[in-house]
């Protein structure tokens, strides 16, 4: 029963986001929508992590499997990515890497002013 709350959850969220995307009156994706409602949440401490958390990390461990299609999808049109197959394994190669970088950086960013926050007296929240 505690994984189906969850999942309702975290379905809700996505709901809500479609529905953000829907009413803005610019073209904004849906699934970052939801994330950012997801990330107010979990902000403004409306919902807690252990409250999601079992569903969330089933989801990320079994991500790869979503792949899969768009792979097999690419290599049966490969004859038509053939011409183009060294630039764009370039471009997944340098986007994994500035991805990365990005994600290290922004992580080492939130440590740093977690650690100015909390030698300043202030309450840390790991």
């Amino acid at each position: 029963m505690k994984i189906c709350l969850q999942l309702a959850i975290l379905f809700g969220v996505c709901l809500a986001g479609e529905g953000l995307s829907v009413l803005l009156p610019f073209p904004f994706p849906a699934s970052v929508a939801a994330m950012l409602l997801l990330l107010l949440l979990f902000v403004l401490r409306v919902l807690r992590v252990p409250a999601v958390e079992e569903t969330a990390d089933f989801f990320l461990r079994t991500m790869a499997l979503l792949f899969v299609p768009a792979t097999v999808a690419i290599l049966k049109s490969l004859e038509t990515v053939r011409d183009i197959l060294f630039p764009l394994l370039i471009i997944c190669v340098l986007c994994t890497v500035f991805t990365f970088l990005a994600a290290a950086g922004a992580a080492t960013l939130v440590i740093r002013l977690q650690e100015r926050f909390a030698s300043k007296g202030g309450v840390r929240h790991d």
